[in-house]
């Protein structure tokens, strides 16, 4: 829980691009961030301040079936006997603390695992389980502005140069609101590192098999820029007048953790129960 600072100022937003964001605080910028600024911008300041909700099991099952979908793709497939040993590899050499903050007793454990086993089999039996050239898990940190760098990691490319095609894997009941502020995100980030634009990007359910894809185009990524820039020059200036945010209700306000310091969450919360 944080207190609330001693303003709420609202900037009117110039319309610039990374390479023109006024000096300030350094920080990552994440489509993470992005998304939670779009949300709410209050809780994007927040994140920047070290204040981030807390892990849960669901974060766990998804981040565990990424590693697994990522050893796919880097290894090839894992037999359905191995599974349970590979579950257990995986948390003890990424995911242990994650594990350990959620307080997931053995037993639960076991059924952690047959749940992301579930998922796993369904994506060993997609087409582009098997379809390449691919690189799982691609990093990315890149200094865009003085201090701004673009961060974060996805899932999978496939291709390279103008055939690059960047794939979301999502293992919740459904995609959500927020995949093609993304996904936009992950273009942009594609064509500050490589130069050249993706000739797709794509988010795939496993759980249902939804799929929203798109094709980036130059004025799409010039409008995603600066609508980044914008959240750039807005947080910069709050964290340097010490000033708060707007704060925007919404579903998405449950896991808030500013939630039991925001009225604006307590009421939005209260109308959703």
């Amino acid at each position: 829980m944080v207190s609330h600072l001693c303003a709420v100022v609202s900037y009117d937003l110039t319309m610039v691009t990374l390479s023109e964001v006024p000096a300030g605080e350094a920080f990552g910028v994440s489509a993470t961030l992005f998304v939670t600024y779009r949300k709410c911008p209050q809780q994007a300041l927040a994140r920047l301040q070290g204040v981030y909700p807390a892990p849960s099991v669901a974060s766990f099952k998804g981040a565990l079936a990424h590693r697994l979908i990522a050893r796919h793709l880097t290894h090839g497939p894992i037999e359905d006997g191995d599974l349970p040993l590979v579950c257990r590899m995986e948390t003890g050499a990424n995911l242990n603390g994650q594990m350990a903050a959620i307080g997931i007793k053995p037993s639960e454990f076991r059924a952690v695992v047959a749940e992301v086993s579930d998922v796993y089999t369904r994506f060993r039996s997609h087409p582009l389980a098997e379809e390449g050239p691919v690189e799982a898990e691609v990093s990315f940190a890149d200094e865009v502005s003085d201090g701004i760098t673009l961060k974060g990691r996805i899932d999978a490319v496939y291709g390279s140069g103008d055939s690059a095609r960047i794939v979301d894997w999502k293992t919740g009941a459904h995609l959500g609101d927020d995949v093609d502020t993304q996904l936009g995100f992950y273009a942009l980030a594609w064509k500050y590192r490589t130069g050249s634009m993706p000739a797709a990007t794509e988010a795939m359910s496993l759980a249902t098999g939804e799929r929203v894809s798109s094709v980036p185009t130059a004025a799409g990524l010039e409008v995603i820029e600066r609508d980044v820039a914008a959240m750039v020059t807005d947080l910069r200036s709050a964290m340097a007048a010490g000033a708060e945010l707007e704060r925007v209700a919404g579903p998405y306000c449950r896991w808030c953790p500013l939630l039991d310091d925001c009225s604006e969450g307590a009421a939005a919360v209260t109308l959703l129960d």
